[in-house]
């Protein structure tokens, strides 16, 4: 459903993921995305990107935020599975933050 803005509306986003069979991090349902990295993350994920701030990491909720048909086009060619692959292909031996990690 559009907006007047052209703007596709939060809750039609996160059904279009979910028929889409969009992979998601390690938590059952996340609610937000990384803009930057191209994935479906949990609050607590989302809440770490937030404080890194603006200029270094870009977050939206599925929830609250309206989304572009290109953005939404974008995060749903890249999807968790993908992006987990590049981002963790130049880890260099970094693990990758769990739900029990400590920040």
């Amino acid at each position: 459903m559009l907006n007047s803005s052209g703007f596709i509306m939060a809750k039609p986003f996160t059904t279009f993921h979910q028929q889409a069979h969009v992979q998601r991090d390690e938590r059952d349902d996340p609610d937000w995305a990384s803009l930057n990295l191209g994935a479906l993350i949990c609050i607590e994920c989302s809440g770490i990107h937030r404080n890194l701030g603006t200029h270094l990491s870009r977050v939206r909720s599925l929830d609250l935020d309206d989304w572009p048909i290109e953005l939404i086009k974008v995060m749903s060619s890249i999807g968790n599975e993908l992006a987990n692959s590049v981002w963790e292909e130049s880890s260099q031996g970094h693990m990758k933050p769990s739900s029990d990690s400590t920040r």
